[in-house]
């Protein structure tokens, strides 16, 4: 070491800072860019939500991540009756999904639609990166797990339509909140409702229409 050189393991905790630092911008940069999340109306998206640490996004992509692995291998291996009995039971707090409401100005005013929205956002992201296929259900497996735990109450919507001519049949999911499609909705207007989960729990029930069914919602 020559004089005046910062000891090795001064230089190396440097090395890691900047690395570490380049890793932090590149989240912030994904989670700040609208084009890497999905389309949204500028309208319906909650105007003053708190702004989340670079620290707080890398531990929620960390954990959307690990997620995603686990609903992947669920979707797979778990039948299809006890994925629904999962996502229809009720949070730990007895909170219940509010109504549903048409109002914009109730739903920006909404903390839980605010952190809906955001780790909606988040593992939408994490889809994106993840080494593996991690399509619309366990998207919305994880979505509705991640906002579970912070007391959140959402509802997974299926929805299908005709692929081809032929009458192949495309099978969709993704999450709603007060009626509000947050996670996955942006083609859920190209889809009939077959089923949600919980059914009824504040939100619309099959066959009704509102901001999600429509084009340019969210």
């Amino acid at each position: 070491m020559t004089p005046g050189q910062p000891p090795l393991g001064a230089r190396h905790r440097r090395g890691y800072d900047r690395g570490d630092a380049h890793l932090f911008r590149t989240i912030a940069q994904m989670t700040a860019d609208p084009s890497a999340a999905p389309p949204a109306d500028a309208a319906h998206i909650p105007p003053k939500a708190p702004a989340l640490s670079v620290w707080r996004q890398r531990l929620i992509l960390i954990e959307a991540g690990l997620g995603l692995a686990t609903a992947v291998l669920s979707v797979k291996l778990i039948p299809f009756r006890r994925l629904a009995a999962w996502s229809s039971r009720p949070l730990p707090s007895g909170k219940a999904m509010p109504p549903v409401t048409e109002e914009p100005d109730s739903l920006k005013a909404d903390p839980d639609f605010r952190t809906a929205w955001q780790i909606g956002r988040l593992v939408a992201i994490a889809a994106r990166k993840v080494p593996f296929a991690a399509v619309c259900l366990p998207q919305a497996l994880v979505g509705q797990g991640m906002l579970r735990r912070r007391g959140v109450p959402t509802e997974i919507v299926y929805g299908v339509k005709r692929q081809t001519p032929g009458g192949g049949i495309e099978a969709h999911a993704w999450l709603e909140y007060r009626g509000q499609g947050f996670l996955g909705h942006e083609v859920a207007p190209a889809h009939t409702e077959i089923a949600r989960f919980p059914e009824g729990a504040g939100g619309r029930r099959r066959g009704q229409t509102g901001r999600a069914d429509r084009p340019g919602a969210m």
